[in-house]
């Protein structure tokens, strides 16, 4: 009887214990959000070259596409869409990519990004985009911003 107390009372010591663990990664990814403007979709690697949407170390990151559409009703054109991954041992944000229309680019309200790195170990994937009013015709238009986060 005295065994079976002491096995009882250390199964329940490791079931309401709180245990030190890292958290999981990105699994939910391929994942798509939505806002009234945006539909924003991290997909598979999608570039023409096959090896390019493999990664060379699976243990340290994965490969994703990224595709931006405006499902608004609001005419709008592109300034700036930014990507950043956390790392679970740190406060920063690391940038992944920004691409940026402000300097006389074409733009258009979509945008695609064939592949792109994102570290295993990461438990959030913030996606920042900024666009202006194509009917703001004055010499500075308003920006607008929007920021969706993938979590795990």
């Amino acid at each position: 009887m005295k065994k079976f107390i002491i096995s009882l009372l250390f199964t329940a010591l490791l079931i309401l214990v709180p245990k030190n663990s890292w958290a999981a990664s990105l699994n939910k990814l391929p994942s798509t959000e939505y806002s009234e403007q945006w539909k924003v979709v991290i997909a598979k690697g999608d570039h023409e070259d096959p090896n390019l949407n493999k990664s060379d170390k699976p243990d340290l990151y994965n490969v994703y596409s990224m595709d931006i559409k405006n499902i608004g009703k609001e005419n709008v054109k592109l300034v700036r869409v930014e990507a950043y991954r956390n790392d679970p041992n740190s406060t920063k944000e690391y940038e992944l990519f920004t691409a940026n229309y402000e300097q006389g680019k074409p733009s258009n309200p979509s945008f695609h990004h064939n592949n792109f790195s994102l570290y295993n170990k990461a438990t959030k994937l913030k996606v920042m985009i900024t666009w202006t009013d194509t009917s703001d015709t004055s010499k500075y238009p308003r920006k607008f911003r929007e920021q969706f986060i993938f979590k795990q």
